[in-house]
């Protein structure tokens, strides 16, 4: 068990050592990602607008409706100068919400015309400190709102340009798109009115223009709204507290508190006109009958005293004085009874309609029936229960259809309630008819002179005495407007905070830096996954059980050169030294070993291998010597400074003998066949038999013979020479050879069954770690001290073996 987790330790352990040398790998291209995101960041906090919040608080008053039934009219007064309740914050929310609301502070908040002025690469928005102001706007043309215009000052005045973006240039340009321009060359005045095909308008100065100035104008109340309302947030502050918090997001936090202020104050002000309509409709009733009841007064009046005058009659006796007081005081409840009857009718259509029961509190006053006020007091808890379940649950919620149920039966009792006192009202009229026809006939039984008298002097103090009393309603009924305040007062007025909401820069600097690594992080990944090219030596492992034999380091230079020679102790040398030891172990005693280099396309560094792997066998004190049979792009001779005159092409067409094409070098044990002139048969001379006997000879001189032949995967040249050596190498380099190439060795070594094939991986990069034991020893990439002693003690077997 333990084995088994410290192998999936070890397991975790590769893997993110293979994570991170893959971010090595990449690491450039990560941090320019990186630096990209952060300039991208830059740029966008240089062009970002700040954005401020403004919030002010409403408190929605209440009164204790329980107290509503038994509501007298001095109660009423009461209420009225405490607040009419209405708990219904969730209502009062949307109302606020609403254009019809909002409406109205649009009209005093300037949003229709915005100003702009240049600052550095950007524009920034002015409110209240533009140094012009655009007045008197008629637009024309609808196309011009929207679209941002150009104040240009001139010594005389100022032109005017539109400021056309790129995207409408190009869709004029591609799609024939209307693009609108005005006469840049007309100068137009200050403070007089100027006028185009698009628009009418006067632009005043407030101080000296110098730089240009940009408005853009809007008309519509309703488009604004449509694009503010996603900044305005209205919310009730607890869930247990009746206050309302009214938020707007602004880049200009003076007008983010100039419109909250006047939201909270236009929705007051609505309230209270809401609650006043009742009052307003009994005023201008009264008003209607103090008119009417005004005339008769006078003419009555007026009659009386002619009366009197012309019969020189004083006063009735007092029989008559009793008619006539009995007589107005049925005429004057007749009059109040008609206003009452009046009153039920709005009441019955308020009910009807369904409208606001507030504005019915100064009806309900007027009839004086507490049995119909106690109704009123529960539709509206009812309704208020509704409104609660039907924001939490649908219309088929028990707990929503009973209140609903019950809703109904209250209004139908109200309904009930009202038509059977204005029944009631209809019975007493009558019977007050009644009574009025018999006083009538008893006066009729009188002299007709104190008749006469009777029924002027009746006339005239019922006229009165309504008059009194619809001067008094009027009183009462402005005193009750007046005395009315809204269900809402402010708690807090408007306040921004001077910082700007949102993330701040330097937490908007490290999250980009942030996603700037990841997507730097993630394309490295997907390059190195999406990669069909041999990245490491574990590609090569994973992909054929082939050996490797050697893992040669880059190398740059410009002059072609035996590196080994140059600089015996670098990393490149020892990492020849590993693959001369690695290859040592597969040599024949006493005999000499052939040893073929190829790739399986060019430019893998196959004669680099070849002529520094000769010149390493030769330190070694071996007899060497390294042939190029790659008669069609030899470059093997440069390594040497050699003469490609003469070599395998002419001896294998029989021009020169073996001992004509063998050049030695400047180094004692190790001598080089160039390939000759480029044959235009290269294929037919190698499959010559004399390349045999070449060979044979070669072997009774020489310890080790090196063959830098064509890359295996462009010509068939190199098959029929792998028949005479000992040991095949194939080169790969990294980053460069594809991975299909290892598989297509795999296919190739299975069909023709290839014997004793080897790999080496070349150009492999110093500073990775992907190769755990480097490329040699002693020198910071050597491999453990284990297994430098026994390179040491085979090098030293070897050459014992060799003297």
């Amino acid at each position: 068990m333990l084995k088994s987790n410290d192998r999936t330790l070890n397991n975790d352990e590769i893997e993110v050592k293979e994570l991170i040398q893959t971010v090595l790998q990449y690491k450039w291209s990560i941090l320019f990602i990186t630096f990209i995101a952060l300039i991208i960041a830059s740029f966008f906090l240089y062009f970002k607008t700040d954005i401020y919040s403004s919030s002010a608080t409403i408190e929605v008053k209440s009164v204790d409706g329980g107290k509503t039934g038994g509501m007298t009219q001095a109660d009423f007064l009461e209420g009225a100068f405490s607040g009419f309740g209405s708990s219904n914050v969730d209502k009062d929310i949307e109302i606020l919400k609403t254009f019809h609301v909002n409406n109205l502070v649009l009209n005093k908040i300037n949003f229709h015309t915005r100003y702009y002025i240049d600052s550095g690469f950007k524009q920034v928005e002015l409110y209240n400190n533009s140094p012009v102001t655009i007045k008197d706007v008629t637009v024309l043309n609808r196309k011009i709102t929207g679209r941002k215009i150009k104040l240009i000052p001139v010594e005389d005045g100022f032109h005017l340009q539109v400021d056309n973006t790129v995207i409408s240039k190009i869709s004029h340009v591609l799609f024939g798109k209307e693009l609108i321009e005005f006469d840049d060359t007309q100068i137009y005045h200050y403070g007089e009115p100027l006028k185009n095909s698009y628009l009418e308008l006067t632009v005043e100065t407030k101080s000296t223009i110098t730089e240009p100035v940009y408005f853009i104008l809007f008309t519509n109340n309703r488009r604004i709204f449509e694009n503010l309302k996603g900044n305005l947030e209205i919310t009730q502050v607890t869930l247990d507290a009746p206050l309302i918090n009214i938020t707007y997001k602004d880049n200009i936090p003076q007008r983010a508190d100039a419109f909250v202020n006047e939201i909270a104050e236009s929705f007051i002000l609505q309230s209270v006109a809401e609650k006043t309509k009742g009052n307003d409709r009994i005023i201008n009733f009264i008003d209607q009958q103090l008119k009417e009841i005004k005339r008769k007064l006078d003419d009555s009046e007026k009659k009386l005293e002619n009366y009197r005058i012309e019969n020189k009659a004083i006063d009735p006796k007092l029989q008559g004085a009793t008619y006539i007081e009995e007589l107005s005081k049925i005429d004057i409840e007749l009059s109040q009874n008609e206003l009452k009857e009046m009153l039920m009718k709005n009441l019955l259509a308020f009910i009807d309609k369904g409208e606001n029961l507030d504005a019915m509190a100064p009806l309900l006053i007027e009839l004086n029936d507490p049995s119909t006020l106690a109704l009123i007091t529960k539709l509206q808890e009812a309704q208020i229960q509704e409104e609660g379940l039907q924001a939490e649950y649908s219309s088929k919620h028990p707990g929503l259809i009973a209140v609903r149920k019950q809703i109904r039966y209250i209004i139908k009792k109200l309904i009930l309630n009202v038509q059977n006192l204005k029944s009631s009202l209809i019975h007493r009229n009558a019977n007050l008819v009644k009574l009025k026809k018999s006083y009538d006939k008893n006066i009729e039984s009188l002299p007709t002179q104190e008749r006469i008298l009777i029924n002027l002097q009746r006339n005239y103090e019922v006229n009165a005495e309504t008059y009194k009393f619809l001067l008094r309603k009027k009183s009462e009924n402005e005193m009750i407007k007046v005395a009315i305040l809204s269900d809402y007062r402010v708690i807090d007025n408007a306040y921004h905070s001077p910082i700007p909401i949102g993330l701040k820069p330097s937490m908007i600097l490290i999250i980009s830096l942030m996603l700037g690594l990841i997507l730097g992080i993630v394309q490295a990944l997907v390059r190195h996954f999406m990669n069909d090219k041999i990245q490491n030596k574990q590609d090569i492992e994973d992909l054929t059980t082939l050996p490797i034999y050697g893992i040669l380091p880059a190398l740059k230079q410009n002059v072609i050169k035996l590196e080994v020679f140059k600089d015996p102790k670098s990393p490149f040398s020892e990492s020849y030294r590993s693959l001369r030891t690695n290859l040592q172990f597969t040599q024949k005693v006493n005999q000499a070993n052939v040893i073929l280099v190829t790739s399986t396309v060019a430019g893998e560094g196959k004669s680099t291998t070849v002529a520094n792997l000769g010149a390493v066998f030769q330190m070694a004190n071996y007899k060497s010597i390294v042939i190029n049979l790659d008669l069609r792009k030899p470059t093997l001779h440069h390594y040497f400074n050699a003469s490609n005159s003469v070599g395998i092409s002419t001896y294998l067409s029989g021009k020169h003998k073996v001992g004509d094409i063998i050049q030695s070098t400047e180094y004692q044990d190790l001598d080089i066949i160039a390939s000759g002139p480029i044959p235009p048969n290269p294929s037919e001379l190698i499959l010559s038999d004399k390349l045999d006997e070449l060979i044979d000879t070669l072997k009774e001189v020489y310890d080790y013979i090196f063959i830098d032949s064509a890359p295996l995967g462009l010509v068939t040249d190199t098959m029929h020479l792998m028949q005479y050596a000992d040991l095949n190498l194939i080169v790969f380099r990294e980053n460069y050879a594809k991975k299909s190439f290892v598989t297509d060795l795999n296919s190739l070594v299975e069909k023709h069954d290839l014997k004793h094939i080897g790999l080496v991986i070349n150009s492999v990069d110093a500073s990775s770690s992907s190769y755990g034991y480097g490329y040699g020893y002693g020198y910071g990439y050597g491999t453990s001290d284990k297994n430098q002693k026994k390179n040491k003690i085979m090098e030293f077997v070897r050459r014992k073996l060799k003297l």
